[in-house]
C-alpha cells in the first residue's frame, strides 16, 4: 500500500506494522521540525535547540558526503538505511531516481516531509532483507551512509558484513557502484580521547569491541579484507574530514592532505571527551610516515567490480557562510597528470557569485599585467568555473621561511615590494564612497585623501601570491568587488595577514609594521571597522556547525587536568600552565582618557599546538606591577575568527573592553595570558 506526502511516495508493503526501534521524543520533536520549518530555516532551529540529534539529522552539512560525486542526472539511486534523510536531499538534487530503504515509519515520514517537493523520491519501509528480495531494478549508485557498521542487525549470517556486500553488489548495474562511509576503528580521534561513537565509551573500538555487540568499524586492513571475502571488489578510498558525518573536505590518496591542514581539535557533541594528546602535530607525524590513511578518523569508499574512477581528487567545501557565497573547490585529474580547478555553487543562490570569476578575471588580469602578475586562467562552464591548476610556493611560504630562518630583514623587503605592488596598481582614482560600498564595509568616515582603482580584488593577501621561478601569479580573486575601495584598505589587509599569519613575525609590532606601509592610526582604526563589517556581510545570519560543541557545552577535558584531580570542574577548557599555546596574538583598537578613567578596546586569543582557538586572561598594572582594578567585559569577535580564518574556535569572545580609574600620564600595562605565554601591551 501506497501513500503521498507531497510528491513523496511511501510503500508499507514490507513494512512489519509498527517501529522496531525508535530514539523517542527526539522523533517527535524532528517530524514537528520537518513538517513545519522550511529548509533555509533548518540551521536557525539546530542553533536555537542546542541539540546534537538535530544537529546530526539537519544540517546541510551532512549532504557534503556526497554532493561532490560526478553525478550525470540520469543515475538511479538506492539508499539504504536512509533514516530521517540527512543525505537523501543531495542525492535527489543530484539524481533521475532515488529509492530509500528504512525500517522506522516515523524516520521515513520525517524524510518525506522534509523533501516533500521532489517527485523522484519513493520511500519502501520495511526488513531490508523482506525489500531486498523483491527489488527488480538495477541501480547505479548504492550509498551506505554511516549503515554498514550496522551490517549484523540487517544480514543474519556468520559473516554479515561479507554477506551485506554481496547481496548489495547484485543489485548493481555492471558499472555501478556503492558509496560506503564509515567510521575508522582506528581513527585519531579516538586515540586522542573522542569516545566511540556508537557506545560512548572509550576506546571500545581500539580493543576491538571487548564488551559491545551488534555494531562495529573497520580498519582500513580490515576493510580491504571484507572487499576481497565478499568477490574481490575493489574500492578507491576517501577521507573526509574531519569525518564522514560533518565534512568539509574530502581527501584521496591522490591528494592527501598538506602538513599544517589538519589543525583543529575533534570534539564529541553529545557528550564528554578527554584529550590526551594534541592531534594537530600528530596528523603531521603521520603524514611524514605515509600513516595518514590508516588514522584518518572517517572512511569513504566508492566500490566497484573494476576499481571505480572519477575525476574528483580532493573537495573542499566554503558553505558555512551566507548561501549568497556558498560554494565547493575541487582540484580534478585530467588524464594521467594534468590537473584543474573547479569552483562550483552549492547553493542556487551562490551560482551568481561563481560565474563572476570568469569576468572578474579578465578585469584584473588586464589591471595586474602592468606589475607582472598573471591570473590563473578562469574559463565558464556549466557547473560554474575552472581554473588553471598551478605548482608553486605562495608569497607567505617564502616570507614563513626567511624568517624560520633568521632572516627577518629579508622577509619584511620582500613584503613590501609586494605591497608597492599593490599601491601601484591600485592608483589613479579618488574613492568616494558609493551605496555598494556602505553594504559591504559600512558607512565608515574616511578621511582625507584617498586614491583606489575601479574594481579591488581585497584578498591580494600573500596567501593567495603563488611564485613558480619566475611566473607570479594570483590564485584566489573571489572577493573583488566592481566599485571603489581605498588602496589603503587593500595594504592594510595585505600587511595585518601577513603579520599574523606567520605570527608577529619576530620582531616591530603591527602598528610599527602598519607605519611602514604608510598607514596612519585613524586610517588603521577606520580599516578594523570595515573588515569586521565586511565578515559580517559574509556571515549574513549563517551560523557555522562548528561552534554548537560550545553551545550544548559537553565538555573536553585536557589528561593534564585529570592528573590534577580536576575533571569534575565542568570547564570547557580548563586554563592553566599545562596548556600548550603555540601563539599569543592582541591588538589595541582604541586607548583613550574619558572623565578620570582610562578606557582600553581590542581583541586578544591564543592558539594552542592542537589548533584550538581560545579567548586569553587580562589584567591591568602598573609597569612597577601594582594590579589596577580593572572592569574588563568581554564580547564575540567573529570578525577575527573569519579574518585569520580560525579552524577551531570554541569560544569567540576575543574583544575586550578595560576600564580603570587613572591619571591621564599614568603608564600602564596590559597582561595578556593563557598556559605557557603572555604578551604585555604597554601605554
Amino acid at each position: 500500500m501506497s501513500e503521498k506526502i507531497g510528491q513523496v511516495v511511501l510503500d508499507d508493503t514490507y513494512y512489519p506494522g509498527k517501529d522496531l526501534y525508535t530514539d523517542g521524543a527526539i522523533e517527535d520533536e524532528m517530524l514537528e521540525i520537518a513538517r513545519t520549518y522550511p529548509e533555509e530555516k533548518w540551521n536557525q532551529v539546530i542553533a536555537e535547540r542546542k541539540s546534537w540529534p538535530i544537529l546530526y539529522h539537519f544540517s546541510h552539512i551532512r549532504e557534503n558526503i556526497l554532493s561532490w560525486l560526478p553525478f550525470t542526472g540520469e543515475e538511479n539511486v538506492l539508499e539504504i538505511g536512509s533514516g530521517c534523510g540527512a543525505v537523501t536531499g543531495a542525492l535527489c538534487k543530484k539524481a533521475k531516481s532515488v529509492t530509500c530503504i528504512e525500517l522506522s515509519r516515523k524516520r521515513s515520514l520525517i524524510n518525506a516531509n522534509r523533501h516533500k517537493d521532489f517527485d523522484n523520491l519513493k520511500i519502501l519501509m520495511g526488513n531490508f532483507q523482506d525489500i531486498e528480495k523483491n527489488l527488480t531494478e538495477k541501480y547505479d549508485y548504492i550509498t551506505l551512509i554511516g549503515v554498514f557498521e550496522y551490517g549484523e542487525a540487517y544480514i543474519q549470517s556468520s559473516t554479515p558484513y561479507v554477506d551485506f556486500l554481496k547481496i548489495i553488489s547484485r543489485h548493481l548495474k555492471p558499472d555501478g557502484k556503492i558509496v560506503l562511509a564509515i567510521e575508522n576503528r582506528f581513527g585519531l580521534k579516538y586515540w586522542a580521547g573522542c569516545t566511540e561513537d556508537h557506545f560512548g565509551t572509550l576506546f571500545e573500538g581500539l580493543e576491538g569491541y571487548p564488551t559491545t555487540k551488534g555494531v562495529k568499524t573497520f580498519t582500513k586492513k580490515e576493510f580491504n579484507a571484507i572487499l576481497r571475502e565478499a568477490g574481490d571488489l575493489k574500492a578507491s578510498w576517501y577521507y573526509p574530514f574531519p569525518d564522514y558525518k560533518l565534512p568539509m573536505t574530502i581527501y584521496s590518496d591522490e591528494r592527501l592532505p598538506f602538513k599544517g591542514e589538519l589543525n583543529r581539535l575533534e570534539t564529541n557533541y553529545d557528550r564528554l571527551r578527554l584529550q590526551l594528546f594534541q592531534e594537530s602535530p600528530v596528523y603531521d607525524s603521520l603524514l611524514d610516515n605515509d600513516l595518514f590513511p590508516e588514522f584518518s578518523n572517517s572512511f569513504l569508499l566508492l566500490i566497484g567490480r573494476e576499481k571505480p574512477e572519477i575525476a574528483t581528487v580532493y573537495s573542499k567545501f566554503s558553505n558555512e557562510r551566507s548561501s549568497e557565497f556558498a560554494l565547493r573547490t575541487d582540484i580534478c585529474k585530467e588524464g594521467k597528470k594534468d590537473r584543474f580547478v573547479r569552483k562550483v555553487p552549492t547553493e542556487t543562490t551562490a551560482e551568481k557569485h561563481v560565474r563572476n570569476l570568469e569576468s572578474l578575471s579578465r578585469e584584473m588580469a588586464r589591471i595586474y599585467a602592468k606589475e607582472g602578475l598573471e591570473l590563473n586562467q578562469c574559463i565558464l562552464e556549466k557547473q560554474g568555473v575552472r581554473l588553471e591548476f598551478l605548482k608553486g610556493k605562495t608569497l607567505e611560504e617564502h616570507l614563513d621561511a626567511l624568517v624560520e630562518q633568521g632572516r627577518n630583514e629579508e622577509a619584511e623587503k620582500l613584503l613590501f615590494r609586494y605591497v608597492e605592488k599593490v599601491r601601484r596598481i591600485h592608483s589613479g582614482e579618488a574613492f568616494y564612497k558609493t551605496p555598494e560600498f556602505v553594504k559591504v564595509f559600512g558607512n565608515v568616515s574616511q578621511e582625507g585623501t584617498l586614491s583606489c582603482s575601479g574594481i579591488s580584488n581585497i584578498d591580494l593577501v600573500p596567501a593567495n601570491i603563488l611564485i613558480d621561478n619566475d611566473r607570479i601569479s594570483v590564485i584566489d580573486y573571489e572577493w573583488t568587488f566592481p566599485f571603489p575601495v581605498p588602496k589603503k584598505y587593500l595594504i592594510y589587509r595585505a600587511v595585518y595577514y601577513a603579520y599574523y599569519q606567520i605570527f608577529k613575525a619576530e620582531g616591530k609590532s603591527l602598528a610599527d609594521w602598519l607605519k611602514s606601509a604608510g598607514l596612519t592610526e585613524e586610517e588603521t582604526e577606520c580599516f578594523a571597522r570595515m573588515e569586521e563589517h565586511f565578515q559580517e556581510y559574509l556571515r549574513a545570519g549563517a551560523f557555522p556547525v562548528r561552534s554548537m560543541q560550545r553551545r550544548m557545552g559537553t565538555r573536553i577535558i585536557p589528561f593534564a587536568a585529570l592528573l590534577d584531580g580536576a575533571g569534575d570542574g565542568g570547564e570547557i577548557v580548563r586554563e592553566s600552565a599545562y596548556l600548550r599555546v603555540r601563539k599569543l596574538l592582541y591588538h589595541i583598537d582604541r586607548a583613550e582618557c574619558q572623565d578620570g578613567s582610562r578606557v582600553c578596546s581590542g581583541w586578544a586569543f591564543a592558539k594552542t599546538w592542537d589548533g584550538r582557538c581560545l579567548p586569553v586572561n587580562i589584567r591591568v598594572a602598573a609597569p612597577g606591577g601594582e594590579q589596577f582594578a580593572a572592569e574588563i567585559t568581554r564580547r564575540a569577535r567573529a570578525d577575527v575568527a573569519e579574518m585569520f580564518k580560525l579552524r577551531r574556535v570554541e569560544n569567540p569572545e576575543f574583544g575586550f573592553d578595560c576600564v580603570w580609574q587613572a591619571a591621564p600620564e599614568q603608564r600602564f600595562c596590559i597582561y595578556f595570558s593563557l598556559g605557557n605565554r603572555e604578551s604585555i601591551y604597554e601605554g
